[in-house]
């Protein structure tokens, strides 16, 4: 079980020169069921800061209309005279913002953008990781056990405010949390940090979707807790995790396990395995100790099955070999976005799915032989791959 000690980097990170360039994002996943169809599906809950030094009373978000256009050439437009300046010519703007993104990860997923000023956050000593809003009607709030809050966009919201680049519709939790597996040390690089302290973590209580009620449970939860920071995003994006794990060997669920691939990291991935108490870590910030290969394409359809991508990571060392291989209907992976710290209109276009299957095998060295210690069968899957995206010159 992972230690229940409040590691210091979940807390608020945001202090010095990363007031004015930098970021702290804290995500949460977890399962819910459907009260009434029993369908369950993988939600999300994100508070994402950036900037909070730039514009602590106001929001300022990159992508929202600034037409540099001046009182004379605002004239000289209307009065037809030449020598007018292109109204499509737009500054370009640091971001300055706290937002809560909350949604879900399915086919026609959906995330819900709700931005705040950095002066509405709080954040605590005790057990208060972070909060924003005012009042009770739109505030929401993290501690080390629990989580609360709504998120509501209308589709007029996107009319008026594209540049909150989300859907319309309103997700409301009440939730508490325990986190039995973590990895440490954290990784830690010039530009960006990660701390995943809640690699399997279970969580309870109630989620509703636009007024369809979700019931969260500790056995089917399939829950995950990660933190990042720092000056930038990673510029690619990759992810897999899951706790939903059974070994093929003896035909056991695995309670006690999970596992977490994330990068890219300086060309590396950090590659975390937890099996029945046991843990086997490659961490990205010493990519020197172990070999590493990786990929990602898309499996076109065959006329039989519909279209899937397939990810596949083998790590090893001088003791360890972990071999993984996952794939999931493209249909399924939903597309989230994210205004990166620099600005410059800069966005990381992250594309996920909660509901990945693969298979994982574990192997020890010896001498020139590997012995199988374990072959595990995953489900639900959480399936993340993403990049920068940068704006049409």
């Amino acid at each position: 079980m992972a230690n229940q000690k409040i590691n210091h980097n979940e807390r608020y990170m945001l202090r010095g020169a990363l007031k004015k360039n930098g970021f702290d994002r804290w995500r949460l996943v977890t399962n819910g069921v459907n009260v009434v169809s029993g369908e369950e599906l993988a939600f999300f809950i994100e508070f994402y800061v950036v900037n909070p030094a730039v514009s602590p009373e106001e929001c300022v978000l990159g992508f929202k209309n600034r037409a540099a256009i001046s009182e004379d050439d605002l004239h000289a437009a209307l009065t037809g005279a030449s020598g007018a300046a292109d109204g499509s010519s737009e500054p370009l703007v640091k971001p300055s913002f706290a937002m809560v993104k909350a949604g879900v990860l399915r086919e026609n997923g959906k995330q819900m953008n709700v931005y705040y000023p950095a002066s509405q956050i709080q954040v605590g000593h005790t057990d208060l990781l972070f909060k924003v809003g005012t009042d009770e009607s739109n505030y929401c709030s993290l501690t080390t056990t629990s989580t609360y809050g709504t998120v509501n966009v209308s589709k007029m919201d996107l009319v008026e405010h594209p540049e909150i680049l989300g859907q319309s519709g309103k997700m409301s939790w009440n939730l508490r949390y325990s986190k039995q597996i973590g990895f440490t040390p954290d990784y830690k690089g010039k530009k960006l940090n990660w701390s995943v302290s809640g690699a399997k973590t279970v969580f309870e209580g109630k989620i509703i979707l636009d007024g369809e009620e979700y019931e969260v449970t500790s056995p089917r939860s399939n829950g995950y807790f990660d933190k990042s920071w720092g000056k930038e995003l990673t510029s690619s994006f990759f992810h897999l995790s899951s706790s939903r794990l059974t070994s093929i060997i003896n035909g056991k669920v695995l309670p006690d396990s999970c596992f977490v691939v994330q990068g890219v990291y300086n060309d590396s991935l950090s590659v975390l395995v937890s099996l029945n108490g046991k843990n086997i870590e490659f961490n990205a910030k010493k990519p020197k100790r172990y070999e590493l290969t990786y990929d990602l394409f898309e499996m076109p359809s065959d006329g039989e099955e519909e279209s899937k991508f397939h990810w596949s990571v083998s790590a090893s060392d001088k003791t360890y070999v972990v071999d993984v291989d996952c794939y999931c209907n493209t249909k399924t992976m939903f597309l989230r976005k994210y205004e990166c710290p620099e600005g410059n209109r800069k966005v990381l276009c992250i594309a996920g799915s909660g509901s990945g299957t693969g298979e994982l095998r574990l192997y020890r060295k010896i001498k020139k032989n590997l012995e199988l210690i374990e072959h595990v069968r995953i489900a639900n899957m959480l399936c993340e791959y993403g990049d920068i995206e940068l704006p049409v010159v």
